[in-house]
């Protein structure tokens, strides 16, 4: 029994020593460890994958993006149709106001076929077939005439007698192609926008509509076509620069006349093609039975001065005599 006392006083001592032994050990940790040791670790931050364009300033709806206004940043991942470089982006309309460190995409700039239209010409679609869209071989970027037939209706025949003649005329002279089909005018120097793995939508097999870029002068004309006949697109060597004289011609009357009370300087502005397209078309003009070409008036018969007297069925003419 005295043996077992012993036995359990010594591991006792050895348990104690053991625990001084600790206990001197933390206290000889520095504050800093302790402190680090008790805080979480903290997570690397993310690495940088891919870089996109934002808007380094305010950029307002309807107003061309400058280079100052764009610039560079880090992502980690890009959103579909974001842009990796300032060049495609400069000169680009938003078309809603883009607010500063916004990462641009191509959803909030204009339409890219507007962006590519000339100041002074309108985009138009016109209805093809085989025949009329050249055997369905034409291209955007192509250069086409519209030829239009008007065919033989009575509903044209404005003079009220018998059946007019079809009629067939180039009524528009090297029109740009800016879509044909589901095909539209490719982007130059576009860049990426970041790729959405979208794929390209196949050719159509028969195109049904062209898009033309069309001078103002031209509209009233073309939209008219397409409802009065049949339009047909003829397509021309780029470098044919050709055009029809059209200062040659009459012009054809327009739908509404200018006012009686207009200065020389507005009636001049009556010849502007936004203004002659306002005054409008008819199928008359259209046809080219409103046209007026004017002529020399014809030579009067000289009057005489003498009387004449009727003797019988016989007219005769006698000078009065003259008085002193």
């Amino acid at each position: 029994m005295h043996k077992a006392s012993r036995i359990a006083a010594i591991v006792l001592v050895a348990i104690a020593t053991l625990l001084a032994m600790a206990a001197f050990s933390m206290g000889q940790r520095s504050p800093a460890a302790t402190v680090a040791a008790s805080q979480p670790a903290v997570a690397a931050p993310p690495s940088v994958t891919a870089h996109v364009m934002v808007a380094g300033q305010r950029l307002p709806a309807g107003l061309p993006i400058a280079a100052a206004s764009l610039r560079d940043t880090g992502v980690t991942s890009a959103p579909d149709d974001s842009y990796a470089q300032a060049a495609p982006l400069v000169g680009q309309v938003p078309r809603v106001e883009i607010a500063e460190g916004t990462v641009i995409t191509s959803s909030l700039l204009s339409n890219p076929l507007a962006m590519q239209i000339q100041v002074g010409e309108r985009a138009l679609a016109v209805p093809v077939d085989e025949i009329s869209g050249v055997g369905a071989r034409v291209q955007p970027g192509d250069y086409v005439d519209v030829v239009l037939t008007l065919r033989s209706s009575d509903t044209l025949n404005l003079a009220g007698v018998g059946r007019d003649p079809a009629q067939s005329r180039v009524i528009a002279s090297r029109l740009r192609v800016m879509a044909f089909g589901n095909r539209d005018l490719p982007r130059v120097g576009a860049g990426r926008p970041v790729s959405t793995g979208t794929p390209a939508a196949p050719a159509e097999a028969a195109p049904r509509m062209a898009v033309l870029a069309t001078p103002m002068s031209d509209v009233d004309a073309i939209v008219l076509g397409v409802q009065s006949g049949k339009l047909s697109l003829a397509l021309r060597n780029p470098g044919d620069l050709d055009r029809p004289e059209s200062q040659l011609f009459p012009r054809p009357g327009t739908v509404l006349g200018p006012r009686n009370d207009l200065s020389a300087e507005q009636r001049a502005w009556l010849q502007t093609p936004e203004n002659r397209a306002f005054a409008g078309l008819d199928e008359r003009a259209l046809a080219g039975r409103s046209l007026k070409v004017a002529s020399a008036p014809k030579p009067s018969a000289p009057r005489s001065s003498g009387l004449e007297i009727i003797r019988g069925a016989t007219p005769s003419r006698e000078q009065p005599a003259l008085t002193p």
